[in-house]
């Protein structure tokens, strides 16, 4: 919530239903493959029914206008030794991947300019409009930061989703931004 956005992605989930978000997750997985896998603990909480706050009960219980963190999501944590993660590191595992999929939509000609990707994180996701959209913010990092930290995840975590796009490492090898 400090980066500015108006809420953090649990609550999010909760809001929108786990239910509706293991569906749209499967699909993603389905079209998209690794990049999308769909994270374990979402199915054990889909599974126990846990379909956020229209029951009650998901990453938080609710009662009446309370919430609390449901302790019972811990238990489907893996107490495998897994490297510990900063702050700015959870932030960036987040953010990073955003502007990676945000990176393709420009590769792949979805958006045709930095400017509709941003304006459209701004008002359909609710993205901080003081940080210029999601691309800017991009630029104010420095794409070969970006690329060099996801590479540095995928490493770490052995996992696909953290591969950067061909669009941004070329920019990124080019000490260059979305915006010129």
């Amino acid at each position: 919530l400090s980066f500015g956005m108006p809420m953090g992605p649990f609550t999010l989930m909760d809001e929108i239903g786990l239910d509706v978000g293991y569906k749209v997750a499967l699909l993603l997985e389905e079209n998209f493959g690794q990049r999308m896998k769909v994270a374990e603990i979402l199915k054990k909480v889909y599974d126990r029914k846990w379909f956020g706050k229209k029951v009650g009960r998901g990453f938080y219980i609710y009662k009446g206008k309370e919430r609390q963190p449901n302790r019972e999501i811990y238990s489907f944590i893996s107490n495998q030794r897994k490297p510990s993660l900063s702050g700015p590191d959870i932030l960036k595992r987040m953010l990073y991947r955003m502007i990676n999929e945000a990176a393709m939509c420009l590769e792949e000609k979805v958006c045709l300019e930095a400017s509709c990707v941003d304006i459209g994180m701004i008002m359909g996701t609710g993205f901080p409009p003081f940080r210029g959209g999601i691309l800017r913010y991009a630029d104010s990092v420095g794409c070969d930061k970006i690329v060099a930290d996801l590479e540095r995840f995928k490493t770490e975590f052995s996992l696909e989703r953290f591969s950067p796009c061909d669009y941004l490492v070329a920019l990124g090898s080019k000490k260059q931004g979305f915006y010129k």
